[in-house]
This record gives C-alpha cells, structure tokens and sequence, in this order.
C-alpha cells in the first residue's frame, strides 16, 4: 500500500484531499499537516512513499518543503497541488513527479496516485511482494520479520523490555540514568546498575540487528536515543492521535483504521511500571477516537456500524458511561427493544458485581422510559 503524507496549510483543502485518497483501497494517508515544521519532526518515522506538498504556505514554501524532504529521503515523491500555474517549471525544478492544480480533480489525483504506484513496484518490488515487518504492542508485544513468521525473541525479558521503553520514548534523547531508574529501580549500585544497563543494550541491538530490522540507535555523552522505521501499530495510532484529521469532513476511513489499530493495552502481558500511565493515556485516547467513529455513524445513519464501534469500546473500556448511553440510543434508533434490553441487563450486572451499585441515573431513566413505551 501507497504511505501517503499532506502538507496544506488550508484545513479545507487537506480534508479533501484525505477524503479522496481515503476512498482508496491502495493508498493510505500517514499524515495530515498544516505546519510544514510538524511534517519535518515527524518524516522519519511516518517513511512515506508519497508527499503532497501545497506550494504556497506562509512558514515554508512548498518548494524549500520538497528540497528539505529529499535532502532527508532521496526516495520521496512529491506531487505540487497549488492554484497557481506558473509555478509547474520550478516545482519540476526540485524533482517533483507530478502537478495537480486546484481544486483536484479527482480523477487526475487517481492517475498520480497509480502512477507512482507503478514507480514504487518497478523499483521495490520485494516492497509490493512481501509484508514488512511489523511492531505489535496493543494486546501483546510481538515482533515478526513477517506476518506469518514467528515472534522474534530477544535474549532475556530485560532486552525485549529495553526495547519496548525505547520504542515509547523514540526519537528522544534519553540518559543512561533515567533508563536505569526505570528499569532497574531496585537495584541500588551504581556500577551494578551501570553494567546491567550495557550488557542489555547489547543484547538488544544484536538481536534487532540480526532480525534486520529498521531502527537506528545513537549514544552521545551518555545519552541514547532510538529512530524506529519499521511499521508499529502504536507509532501508527500516536500519528492519527496527534494530527487528528475531521471525521465529520469526509475522513472516516482513516479514523477507523486508527480505531481497528487498538487491540487490547499496550504491552499487555507485560509488568511495566514505567508504562502504566502511557497505558492509561493511549486508552483514554481510544476511548476518544472510537466514540467520534461511533458519533460520525450515527450521524450517517449507519447504526449497526456505530453499535460495533461501541461494543469493541466497551469490550476494553467497560465503564464509559458516554459509549453506554451512546450505545443504548444506537438501539433506540434501530428499534431494536431487544438489543436494548439486553446491553441494559448486562450493564446492571456489571455494575453490580464490579461496583457494588445501581447503573448511572440517566441509564435508569432510559429502561424507564423504555419500559413504558
């Protein structure tokens, strides 16, 4: 599949754009912007194939943007979208495989798209072949070269947990100390901790080196930092979290993908105590995604899709009191009193035996209310 990146400083034309591109099977939009810096802090990790680059933007132009990108990745594509024409000689100046005007046509951003989808097969084919390797850290933590290979196992829990905490904190400069305090906590010698700390990095990078996967790690001064870009479902999810695109303008595909990527808490199975609050925030964060997917549904009148939407929620976030009540008027709106009926049984179950209490008052008024229909 085509990674696809935006840069418009115009919210409206961006939308567009991610709407377009979002009704494709073969293509996937990575990242949406606004900030021509944002796109640059990030272009490491996103590894996209395409770029769609508006030409006039206030901070950066559009031009010094595509030089900047290809200085970093030689093998970016930019595509220019702009209103004006003239600019076409310079945008081919710096490279640029294509030129769309505005607004899009769509037809002729469906040309650009399956063109540069031949490029990238005739030049990576083992790319369009094979399945990349692949980072799983919602529901489990797992790291296969491929999808259907084994697990890759690192040589002792405290090298797999190293990665993980680097994989957390990517593209950050960390100190040899703060790494030593989060995982070996109770260890009190400084040497003792020291040589802990060395001998795992060892063999941590030996294993990933040997696996051939994509991350690169830096030491200076007795600070370490990790660029990872291999493809990770949390790295994926942090994206669509941190540049959220509008549901609501078009772009509810790719707002479902960052849902489907959610399966279960990050490094289930795994006692980190360094994690628990990340753990809390990216499901908090889930929570949020979800019940806009689930809210954009109901808007379009698609109540089984927002029904599953919310009960995949509720299954990993079971007392959210909006996603219940979301939940019981998607029931409402379909008529169906069975439906209904039944996720209310289940709520006063699970409210009883869990918290020793009766559901929420407003859940109360709703069977209420249903009862005397």
């Amino acid at each position: 599949m085509l990674r696809v990146i935006l840069l418009d400083d115009e919210k409206p034309a961006l939308n567009l754009m991610a709407r377009l591109i979002g009704d494709r099977e073969d293509a996937q939009v990575v990242g949406a912007y606004t900030s021509p810096s944002e796109l640059l802090e990030d272009i490491g990790s996103l590894m996209p194939d395409l770029v769609f680059l508006d030409i006039e933007m206030p901070a950066m132009s559009g031009l010094e943007m595509a030089s900047r990108l290809l200085e970093l990745h030689e093998d970016i594509e930019v595509v220019f979208v702009t209103a004006y024409r003239q600019y076409a000689l310079e945008a081919f100046g710096v490279h640029a495989v294509d030129y769309l005007l505005k607004p899009v046509d769509p037809n002729s951003l469906s040309r650009t798209i399956e063109r540069a989808i031949k490029r990238k097969k005739r030049t990576n084919p083992a790319k369009w072949t094979a399945t990349p390797p692949r980072i799983v850290c919602f529901g489990d933590f797992e790291i296969r070269k491929a999808e259907n290979s084994a697990p890759i196992r690192f040589p002792t829990a405290k090298a797999e947990e190293l990665f993980a905490y680097l994989l957390v904190h990517r593209n950050t400069a960390i100190s040899k100390w703060t790494l030593c305090d989060s995982l070996w906590p109770e260890v009190m010698s400084t040497d003792k901790v020291e040589h802990k700390l060395h001998v795992t990095m060892h063999r941590m990078k030996k294993t990933l080196h040997d696996s051939g996967f994509g991350v690169r790690l830096s030491t200076q001064k007795g600070f370490y930092r990790m660029e990872c870009h291999e493809l990770c479902d949390y790295i994926e999810f942090e994206q669509a979290v941190s540049h959220p695109i509008d549901s609501e303008n078009g772009n509810i595909e790719a707002l479902s993908h960052a849902v489907e990527l959610y399966k279960g808490p990050l490094f289930a199975n795994r006692d980190y105590a360094w994690c628990e609050a990340e753990r809390e925030r990216i499901s908090r964060y889930f929570a949020i995604l979800s019940k806009r997917l689930a809210k954009s549904h109901l808007g379009r009148n698609r109540y089984q899709q927002a029904s599953e939407v919310l009960l995949t929620l509720l299954s990993h976030v079971p007392f959210d009191e909006e996603a219940h009540e979301l939940l019981l008027r998607t029931y409402q709106a379909m008529h169906d009193g069975a439906a209904f009926l039944s996720h209310y049984k289940k709520l006063e179950k699970c409210y009883q035996e869990e918290l020793g209490a009766e559901p929420p008052v407003l859940f109360r008024h709703m069977y209420a209310d249903h009862a005397n229909r």
